[in-house]
């Protein structure tokens, strides 16, 4: 297999890391794979915490902090409510490690996403809803001369498939998306600086 230019450079620089780099990649590595086993479940909250603290007293009191920051990098508007609080967890539980703690202030936070992720499931429903009931009499009555034909259609189905299909759902739920998206991203934004501080 032929690498590309820009991983040829990055290989030959590896050779060329100093002991500082070297150490610094390493342990972005082992933060790295510690997430990898939380986000699968192979390890707990606890076990997370147990070993970040572990890291910190080892090494550097920053790491609590490093990994917030990599488990805020992966939070997303329409994650699942699971992923969502299993990163609110972890990141509340590394804030009680760090000696400066600012934890009801990231709890807050967490709650105003809470709120914005609610607020866009909740309109996005209600939209799904006004479009529902302005397309099932269109609908009704071509299904039903769809059966005078002898044609069986399952109106449930092509209710959803045509609203979906529907140019302005789509032009609605992009502007729904990204009306919520920069609030949820002016958040976490906010949480990002907090946890920096």
């Amino acid at each position: 297999m032929e690498l590309s230019p820009l991983a040829k450079e990055r290989l030959a620089r590896i050779g060329n890391l100093s002991p500082e780099e070297s150490k610094l990649l390493e342990l972005d590595r082992e933060l790295e794979s510690l997430l990898s086993q939380y986000f699968t479940s192979t390890i707990t909250s606890e076990d997370l915490w147990k070993r970040v603290k572990e890291i910190k007293e080892q090494r550097d009191s920053s790491i609590p902090g490093q990994v917030q920051s990599k488990l805020l990098h992966s939070l997303r508007l329409l994650m699942s409510d699971d992923d969502m609080n299993q990163r609110r967890v972890a990141i509340l539980a590394l804030e009680t490690i760090k000696n400066e703690q600012k934890y009801s202030e990231i709890e807050t936070l967490f709650n105003s996403i809470e709120s914005i992720r609610t607020k866009y499931a909740q309109n996005k429903e209600q939209g799904y809803e006004q479009f529902k009931s302005g397309m099932e009499a269109q609908l009704q009555a071509a299904v039903q001369q769809a059966g005078r034909k002898g044609m069986n259609v399952d109106m449930n189905g092509s209710l959803e498939a045509n609203i979906k299909n529907s140019q302005q759902w789509k032009s609605f739920i992009s502007e729904l998306e990204n009306n919520a998206e920069a609030i949820f991203n002016e958040l976490v934004d906010t949480l990002k600086q907090l946890l920096a501080a």
